[in-house]
């Protein structure tokens, strides 16, 4: 818009320069002509007197009004000059105030002169060849063009000046309206903190604005419940760990004051057995925070049945010490999961069978196709496994028998997450042919 704005400036002003130019050379052509024929010319002081006549008449009736006309002409005509020249003299001159312009006849065309600190343009034509030796100057001031310019560019000029200006002022105003969700979003954002990360409402989001507030939405219910699942562990850890540690001041203080061997040999033993319960605890505590914490798995082909033989590899000796017996049958399929939280889903359950089937059990790992799904059922010979038990054993901290486990209850829980990661389940089955049987069900096999 400025760049169109400077190009009728001067457009304009090159066009109003050309016709005054035209002006002052059609003048020049016109007078020249009319003193030819005349052959006369009026003396200095009746042109003097004349003219006079002339510009007070004018200024009288326009009332010093540059821009009123009158019968007598127009005031601008002072800016205006015409002056003829016959042998090198100024024979007349429209303004006898002002010195002749030029004295050099062969000095033809457009010309430009400073006089009395007035710019002029002026225009000068000779007769031709074989007429008298005479000369025609046109002049007019430079400031009367400047204004007239002026005028006509800012005529032009101004409806521009005006659009410019509202188009800014429509942009400003469609600007802000458009920045106004951002500001709002901004401000939402600034209040959230730790404690408050609830839900980011935007009135009237814009159309690219809205994935972004969805997203922040998405990230802010995951930090939601990261922030409560520290919570949870830090309430869960301090609950838990205080009774043990409890415990094991309580043996350390009886061993300090104990003098009789025996007496203290069972205080060490207790203290060992604490640490061990403990340790299980604050195990099973982080692997619990780790499993709640995972969202998505980087799933990878997992070969199921080398797996569970790993892990009922590591715990055999346990097995052993109380004369269990460890079994594994069944196919080997891949499993689209993670390698890591699947052996600590079988070793839980495997662990879980071994210390609660009590001594000399049996305990067998079946791998199964059932109606499309993957099965693993882990059974054992062990006492039946009570109507509460039932109904508590997958809930966090819950043991079913004190008594026979050191267990922290979260073996369960910890499984039933790990399978819902994988989309599976777990169930414990109706007691059958003496044996109590867990069943992991996958649906998402390779």
């Amino acid at each position: 818009m400025l760049i169109s704005l400077y190009f009728s400036y001067t457009n304009a002003k090159h066009e109003v320069a050309e016709v005054y130019d035209a002006r002052l050379g059609q003048s020049a052509k016109l007078l020249l002509m009319a003193t030819s024929v005349s052959g006369k010319a009026l003396a200095a002081q009746d042109q003097r007197k004349h003219f006079d006549q002339w510009m007070d008449n004018i200024q009288r009736l326009s009332k010093s009004n540059d821009d009123v006309a009158t019968l007598f002409g127009h005031p601008y005509e002072q800016y205006f000059l015409f002056q003829f020249y016959r042998d090198g003299k100024l024979l007349f001159s429209s303004d006898v105030h002002l010195p002749p312009l030029s004295s050099d006849k062969e000095a033809m065309g457009f010309f430009d002169i400073n006089l009395n600190g007035e710019r002029w343009r002026y225009f000068q034509l000779s007769q031709p060849e074989g007429y008298n030796d005479e000369y025609v100057l046109v002049a007019e001031k430079q400031s009367i063009r400047d204004e007239a310019v002026n005028e006509i560019a800012s005529s032009t000029a101004l409806p521009q000046l005006i659009l410019i200006f509202c188009l800014i002022v429509v942009l400003i105003v469609l600007i802000e309206r458009s920045f106004q969700p951002i500001q709002s979003l901004q401000s939402a954002i600034a209040i959230r903190s730790v404690h408050k990360l609830d839900r980011i409402y935007v009135e009237e989001p814009t159309v690219e604005l809205s994935p972004l507030v969805e997203t922040l939405n998405q990230l802010l219910s995951e930090l939601e419940q990261a922030w409560e699942r520290e919570k949870r562990f830090t309430r869960m850890a301090a609950h838990e760990l205080k009774t043990p540690l409890t415990v094991l001041r309580l043996n350390a203080e009886n061993a300090l004051r104990s003098t009789n061997p025996e007496q203290l040999k069972h205080d060490l033993d207790r203290i060992l057995k604490g640490i061990e319960r403990t340790d299980r605890l604050i195990h099973q505590l982080l692997m619990l925070a780790k499993v709640e914490s995972t969202q998505t798995l980087a799933k990878q082909p997992v070969d199921l049945a080398h797996v569970i033989k790993q892990m009922i590899a590591d715990l055999a000796p346990i097995a052993f010490k109380q004369d269990q017996q460890l079994s594994f049958s069944g196919e080997s399929p891949r499993l689209w999961g993670d390698e890591l939280l699947l052996g600590i889903l079988f070793k839980n359950l495997l662990d879980n069978a071994i210390r609660y089937s009590g001594y000399g059990s049996q305990i067998e790992v079946h791998l199964n196709h059932n109606h499309g799904d993957l099965e693993v059922c882990v059974s054992d010979t062990g006492a039946p496994i009570d109507d509460l038990t039932r109904e508590k054993m997958f809930e966090n901290f819950y043991r079913a028998n004190s008594q026979k486990g050191d267990g922290a209850g979260l073996g369960m829980s910890i499984c039933r997450d790990i399978a819902a990661l994988h989309g599976g389940q777990v169930m414990l089955l109706p007691r059958s042919d003496e044996r109590n049987t867990l069943v992991v069900r996958f649906r998402d096999i390779e």
